[in-house]
């Protein structure tokens, strides 16, 4: 009888609970701060790449890598810290993350976007900034005055100007996406289940729609 007293005196060890679901959390945070920290990085690179295309295309890659940095250090510390986001602020920055992709494959497959992209050759100097006479060609000196032929891959308006060529995605653009499709795969994982079964019917919802849009040629 005291044998069995003393026993149950004596505090049970119970390990804690949670600690393989606390370290996953932390693994899917660490590679979600991985994914806005490579496409944040790459964001400021595209920054540079586009100084041409007008102060708003350049402010909107600036502003877009800066947020992602920051997102990636608030990730970070929580991975630190074991405080896991809340499911509110989780899936504002999934869904933000999502928009973004979206805006590539628009930007990239559409010309809705060609309005924001102003190349003002004034604006940078021309040819060097040198001045020539009207009328004729800077570099080969032929008179332009009664016109030539051009030929240009890019559109052509109705007042005879060419437009420029559609901007192909480069190595920058899709490693930033890619980096974004990590971010929104580990963000995704950080949610609660029936948030996450949501956020996975949303985003293949989204996918047959631009798949859609592909076969019906709004986007080409």
């Amino acid at each position: 009888m005291s044998t069995a007293a003393a026993a149950a005196a004596q505090p049970a060890v119970v390990s804690p609970p949670g600690r393989g679901h606390g370290r996953r959390v932390a693994r899917w945070l660490r590679a979600a701060a991985l994914g806005a920290a490579v496409a944040g990085g790459l964001h400021l690179v595209a920054a540079v790449d586009h100084l041409e295309a007008g102060e708003l295309a350049v402010g909107f890659f600036l502003a877009t890598g800066f947020a992602q940095l920051g997102l990636a250090a608030w990730l970070l510390m929580s991975s630190w810290t074991d405080i896991r986001p809340g499911p509110r602020l989780v899936t504002s920055a999934l869904a933000a993350t999502v928009g973004l992709i979206g805006l590539y494959l628009v930007a990239h497959t559409t010309s809705l976007l060609d309005a924001f992209a102003v190349h003002d050759a004034a604006a940078h100097g021309g040819h060097g900034g040198a001045a020539h006479l009207p009328g004729f060609d800077p570099v080969t000196g032929v008179d332009l005055s009664e016109g030539v032929a051009v030929s240009s891959p890019g559109p052509v308006a109705m007042a005879g100007e060419v437009g420029g060529a559609r901007h192909a995605p480069g190595f920058v653009g899709q490693a930033a996406v890619a980096a974004e499709l990590l971010l929104v795969a580990a963000l995704a994982a950080l949610q609660p289940a029936a948030w996450r079964r949501r956020t996975v019917d949303a985003v293949l919802a989204l996918g047959v729609l631009a798949w859609v849009l592909w076969f019906t040629g709004v986007l080409a």
